[in-house]
């Protein structure tokens, strides 16, 4: 049985105190910026976000958001590893056989996987084992990442430097 978590309320998240990884990054449209949060809570990671709603209607503007994914915190160190060993490298260096856009593993009990996206390229982290926090019963939970935010922009160094730490039992 995994731990549920409830979904991040993003008004409350610059004051978290689980938080151990701030970014923001820019929206495709320049017009705002969306901010995300890692969270540590005891052996799990939750990956949270929020971006600013616009006044629309006279509704008044409003921070949308939550939890996008939550897993064990060795699913981070997975998923650095998976990316530089699977999806970096072609088939006759050990990565995926060519055609293959998905790798998935089981950790700690919770089935993640990572699939290679299209059109804004980026990766996927999806835990099969949860569902998510939408509006649709059943969805998995998923956490986009596109490759100016991982490369680019030094969150996969971030993501690298913490799942060090976790390696080292400093977190």
């Amino acid at each position: 049985m995994v731990k549920k978590f409830i979904d991040t309320d993003p008004n409350l998240l610059d004051d978290d105190k689980r938080i151990i990884l701030r970014y923001s990054h820019p929206r495709f449209d320049k017009t705002n910026t969306d901010y995300y949060y890692l969270l540590l809570d005891k052996n799990h990671l939750l990956w949270t976000s929020k971006g600013y709603f616009p006044s629309i209607n006279g509704k008044p503007a409003k921070w949308t958001g939550g939890t996008d994914i939550e897993f064990p915190k060795e699913g981070l160190l997975w998923f650095i590893k998976s990316i530089e060993q699977k999806f970096l490298k072609t088939e006759a260096q050990g990565g995926l056989e060519k055609g293959a856009f998905t790798y998935s593993e089981e950790i700690k009990g919770e089935k993640l996987a990572i699939k290679r996206q299209f059109g804004v390229p980026g990766y996927g982290l999806m835990n099969f084992s949860r569902e998510g926090h939408g509006f649709a019963e059943g969805d998995v939970q998923l956490a986009e990442f596109t490759d100016v935010m991982l490369f680019d922009n030094g969150l996969f160094k971030q993501f690298t430097d913490i799942a060090k730490q976790i390696e080292n039992g400093e977190i």
